[in-house]
Parts: structure tokens; sequence; C-alpha cells
């Protein structure tokens, strides 16, 4: 069942039953700690291993823990033809196992002896939900576009420890250095990649990280961690709608209700040690326990020795080549609806003192964010409408939202590499799904299945929207150029629909806008003066 379900998934089935039959093409990959034997997929000329492991299972007493390398070797040859356990998270219909830190290699078939370059893809999900098995995030699709022009790179994904399983904060996880677990998983599978990726036809010193929303808050935290320290476990990136500041990273006094909330409903609340009693729990208990409750990283004084916003405005990150992004309307995402006038945007605002924005910060918000639409550009495909029905000043309160959320950090990121003197490309993504309903936006996720080539049909039918599989291709075109050359414009200049795409200046900022009807470059000024104060007070944001 897993094998056809696989197969259906990547738009094969038939010639998957068929290779199920013969064992001629098997692919086999030696790594550090053993064989594994993978899937050789016809329809795409690739390789696949999936659910290989790169950590000790995180269960009994690893619960919570920091992830720990896998420290043994095994002689029998392995399989590695499906996807292993996405890791425990709610409303999920994956098969969920608290031993899921695994990963998958797709690889062009034919290249097993060369030094490719590498993309590895984070997924988000709030880092509560996601899963390396959602077929949204099939990386066969990006591989074929680089095979398609003779530029042939390797895709891994990982999975990593969520909500409660990856982000419990107490005093006890902190003083024993588990605190932001899941993004130590990523950090150990970056570390395997580093180990292992040659053994597939990989090249270690040419591995571009990939992210959206909160993967690319992830990767923006790796960025800043360690306090800048660069142990080269990756040499560029790409962030789409996600960096370091707007994620919330409360102090660790936040946590202190929801953990008695967890350990009362338990039975660990009276326990002589509370953590080593969660650990002892049945998974399927502690899973049982919790469904509501957000649990984010901290800033733990190891992997993150401060704020992401102080150490960016001292100059403590990696610094590398960057494509970096957000949608025209990431604020339908995170805004409130129903607000009709300024006061009851002010008092909605007043949610933002969880992360310290101040009463004075929202006055001047509001100065500067004027209920005029029309001259609030860009609005993507909302146009200057005010849609009352979902408030007189929605427009108002989404245009400040998403800039706290998104688009100001989008803009900060290109801004501070640029001065580190990094190569940053920044775009604003501007093309609705072919099939939203009212009001028509850009809002946020909407860019993933152009970034991930339409492996689903999702971009609309042909030859209908032929546009939007050409804007998709032409993305996929300038990321493979990227993680190539280290430039989307290719050597050749030229990302094939897409005009040149200009570095990010300080004195003549510019975007790409991505746009079905015609892709353009803009300048990055509007809102100058609401994202600027933004990110003046990003300080205040605890992030």
């Amino acid at each position: 069942m897993q094998q056809v379900i696989f197969c259906v998934l990547y738009a094969i089935c038939a010639s998957c039953l068929a290779y199920a039959a013969s064992n001629a093409s098997t692919p086999t990959v030696k790594t550090l700690n053993g064989t594994y034997t993978g899937r050789y997929l016809p329809g795409w000329d690739q390789d696949v291993f999936l659910g290989i492991p790169y950590a000790q299972p995180p269960v009994g007493p690893l619960r919570f823990r920091w992830p720990r390398s896998i420290n043994t070797s095994f002689s029998e040859v392995r399989d590695a033809s499906n996807y292993g356990y996405s890791c425990y998270q709610y409303g999920s219909k994956f098969n969920l196992s608290e031993d899921c830190l695994t990963l998958n290699v797709i690889r062009p078939t034919g290249h097993g002896n060369e030094k490719l370059p590498v993309l590895v893809w984070i997924y988000g999900g709030g880092l509560y939900a996601g899963s390396t098995a959602d077929p949204q995030y099939n990386l066969s699709g990006i591989v074929r576009n680089s095979q398609g022009t003779n530029t042939p790179v390797i895709a891994v994904s990982m999975n990593y420890r969520l909500g409660m399983w990856g982000f419990l904060q107490s005093p006890q996880i902190l003083a024993e250095g588990s605190s932001n677990a899941g993004l130590l998983d990523q950090r150990l599978a970056l570390r395997w990649i580093q180990e292992n990726i040659a053994a597939f036809g990989g090249d270690p010193t040419r591995v571009t990280v990939w992210g959206e929303s909160a993967g690319a808050q992830s990767i923006a935290l790796h960025l800043h961690s360690y306090g800048g320290r660069n142990d080269d476990l990756f040499h560029a990136a790409i962030l789409e709608s996600g960096g370091p500041v707007g994620a919330f990273l409360a102090p660790l006094a936040h946590y202190n209700a929801p953990v008695e909330n967890l350990t009362r409903t338990t039975g660990c609340w009276t326990a002589s040690d509370k953590l080593a009693c969660l650990r002892s729990l049945p998974s399927e208990q502690l899973f049982a326990a919790q469904t509501s409750q957000v649990w984010n990283p901290i800033v733990d004084g190891d992997f993150l020795e401060a704020y992401p916003s102080a150490s960016m405005d001292e100059g403590n990150f990696i610094k590398v080549p960057l494509i970096t992004g957000a949608n025209s309307d990431e604020g339908v995402s995170f805004s409130v609806r129903g607000l009709d006038n300024a006061t009851a945007i002010f008092n909605s605002l007043m949610y933002w003192r969880s992360y310290a924005l101040s009463p004075p910060s929202i006055r001047n918000l509001l100065k500067l964010y004027q209920n005029d639409p029309a001259n609030q550009p860009p609005y993507g495909r909302l146009g200057d409408e005010t849609y009352p029905k979902y408030g007189l000043e929605w427009r108002r309160s989404a245009a400040i939202g998403g800039d706290l959320v998104m688009i100001a950090q989008r803009r900060k990121m290109a801004e501070y590499y640029t001065r580190a003197g990094k190569s940053v490309w920044s775009y604003r993504f501007d093309t609705p799904l072919w099939n939203q309903t009212e009001p028509i936006s850009v809002p946020h996720f909407v860019n993933v299945v152009f970034s991930f080539q339409n492996i689903s049909g999702a971009l609309g039918p042909l030859p209908q929207y032929q546009s939007y599989k050409d804007l998709s291709n032409d993305i996929g075109r300038a990321y493979v150029n990227f993680v190539v050359t280290g430039d989307p414009n290719g050597r050749n200049n030229s990302t094939s629909g897409l005009p040149n795409w200009p570095k990010y200046a300080l004195d003549s900022p510019k975007n790409m806008v991505l746009n079905s009807n015609s892709s353009f470059v803009e300048a990055d000024t509007w809102r100058k003066e609401g994202i600027a104060f933004i990110n003046s007070i990003s300080r205040e944001l605890l992030s």
C-alpha cells in the first residue's frame, strides 16, 4: 500500500509497479552507518532514498532532548524506498510516530559519482505541523527542472520535531541544553548531509538551504545561531515568507503556565522530577494531553545567544548569499477582520504586547498606515477595494499585520545582508491561486505550489493557465541557477521567462515581481516609512 501511495504522488503509478517486479536497477548508497537501497523512478529518471534516519530515535529518555547522532553501524542492506514516519502533530493524516527523525534524498539518475550542488528543503507549518511526506513538498519537480537544462542538482528534505515534542520549554529543559530541540534536529540533519551527501553524488561545499514560512524562519534562526558562528553547514539560502524578526521568541517565564497545565493533565505535577515523569509516559498519553498550546523557540544562551534583532544590529550573523521574498498580501493571512476604525485596530494590536509592542508604537503605526488602500501599494490583486464585509479598515489592518509578521523583515534581511557585502536577490510574489474566491489576493503560502513545479496540478487546468505553469518553471529555473551558479540569472544572465533579476542595492533597492501576466522589476520602496519604523522597533518584538 505504501508503495502504491508513493507512486501515485509521483504520478507514475504504473511505472513504479512495473519497477517493483525487477530489482535490476535498484540504486544503492553506502553511508557512514551502513548501506541503503532506494528506488528508481523511470518516469523521472531519478533515484530516491526515503526515510533514512539521521539521529537516534528521540524516545524514552531521549524525548525532548537535543538530538543524538547515530553512533552505531549495520552490516545488512536496509531499505530506503518509502517515507518514514512523520513527527507528532495535530489534525494530520500522516503516519505519526516519535521515531520520525528521517530525511530523503532525490538525485538524477546517473550522477552518483559526481559532485552535484545540493538543495535542502525545510518545511513550514508554524513549527507545529508539516512533513516531508506531504505531496505538496515533492522534490522531484525541481530536480526534474534541473535535469531539463543539464544543470542537475540533488535535493534533500528532513523531518524535525514539532510543537511540544520539539519546543517544550522549562527550566529543566533549559538546564540540560535541550531547548529548541526541533531546531537542533534540523542542524543535526544538516550535519548528516555534510558527512554523507558525497556518497549520493552531492557536493557538501555547495549546499543551499530553502524554506517557507516557519521553514524560512528556521533557516533565519540558524543564520543567527551561536553568535553568528559559521560551521559551514550550508553556503547559501532561499527564504520564502519568513525570517528571524517577527517570530514569537518569548522568555522562558511565558511557558510556566503551559508546563504546569501539561504536568497536571498527565499526572506529573507532583513528581519529584517532572521532566523524567513526562519522558516515562506512553507517547499516546502525552499526545492526547495537549492540542492547543503553541510552543516556540526561546533565546537559550546557546543556540540563540541573543534575540535575532539584536544579533542583526551587532553584525552577529552568518553571511551567505540570499534569495528572500514575501507575497503581496501576506496580511490577508496575518490580520484581524471586522475592524471598522482606528480604535478597533489599536485594540487588536494590543495583542502584540505579548511581544512587548508598546502603545506608543501602535499609535505611530496608525499614523504611518492610513486607511487609504489606493495609495498604499502593493496590494496585488486586491487593488483599492475596501471589502466592508471584512471591516471598514480591514485593508489597513492587513497592511500593518503583513508588514509586522513578514514583509518588513524581508526588507531588513535584504538590507543587512547587502550591507554585509553578500549578494541578495529579493522578490515579491504576486500571483493568486487560479481557483481563489473573493477577495482575490496573494496571501501567505500560495507561492509554494509554484516553487515546487506544479507537482499536484494545483496551478490550474491547461491551456487556460499555461502562464501559471510557465511562471512555476521560471521560478524553479531561477532557484536551480542560484543553487548551481550562486546567481538566479545563471551563467547566461537569463532566467528563462523572467527578466534580468538585479541584485539588491541599498541606493536603489529592487524586487523581482513574480507575476503570471508578466514578471517585472520594481523599486522596493513602497510603504517605506511604515516598514522602516517597524524595523526600527524590531527589538520590541521579542524576536
